[in-house]
């Protein structure tokens, strides 16, 4: 008992599907600064990327793309949002994410969903996270949403800085038997992290 007392944390863990990853020991409200940067950088990534066109191998031919069936989308309040943004939305506090997919479905152009227009996340800054109180933390963000219509291959830039707030949450344990619904959420929320506000970044 006192050499396992005395022995050091272990610094390699192996996680349920084989992989080993370096690990270090922090309580349960804290997170490091390079996963809540991460988490914030693949979230608003995931949120505010528009495309309804499945990815297609190389090895495929490329007159497939035209028999392939584009992203329906997922209807949030009068508008709707990709099959992408409804699933990443789970990085969202429930308080907050209706709302906030709501907002999304009213800037997504309707063209998304047949394939002639797409947006992408170009993110120019994110600060280091600004811990607010235990187990929260704030970001700002300096970003443009840029949208490509049919053959415009430059863009047409809409300015997205804000400030991000974000904040511990426990781990979900996925059941033996789940639904896509519960598999899809817990791949968004085994992080730990979920966002609860964004504002506008008084620049």
């Amino acid at each position: 008992m006192g050499k396992i007392a005395n022995s050091k944390t272990p610094t390699l863990v192996e996680l349920s599907d084989g992989e080993s990853i370096r690990v270090s020991a922090l309580s349960n409200s804290e997170r490091s600064p390079q996963a809540i940067t991460y988490f914030i950088g693949r979230t608003m990534t995931g949120l505010l990327s528009w495309n309804a066109v499945p990815k297609v191998s190389t090895e495929e031919n490329v007159d497939a793309t035209k028999k392939l069936k584009l992203d329906s989308g997922v209807q949030a309040g009068s508008h709707k949002i990709t099959t992408n943004v409804w699933a990443t939305g789970f990085a969202l506090s429930e308080d907050f994410r209706a709302p906030f997919l709501q907002e999304i479905g009213n800037l997504t152009p309707p063209d998304v969903f047949n394939g002639s227009t797409q947006s992408i996340l170009k993110v120019s800054l994110l600060s280091e996270p600004k811990k607010l109180r235990k187990g929260e933390w704030s970001i700002d963000m300096v970003a443009e949403i840029i949208v490509f219509q049919n053959s415009d291959m430059v863009g047409a830039p809409i300015s997205f800085n804000k400030t991000i707030f974000v904040r511990a949450i426990d781990t979900p344990t996925l059941p033996n038997v789940s639904s896509d619904f519960q598999q899809t959420a817990y791949r968004v929320r085994k992080a730990g992290l979920e966002i609860y506000k964004i504002q506008d970044l008084d620049l």
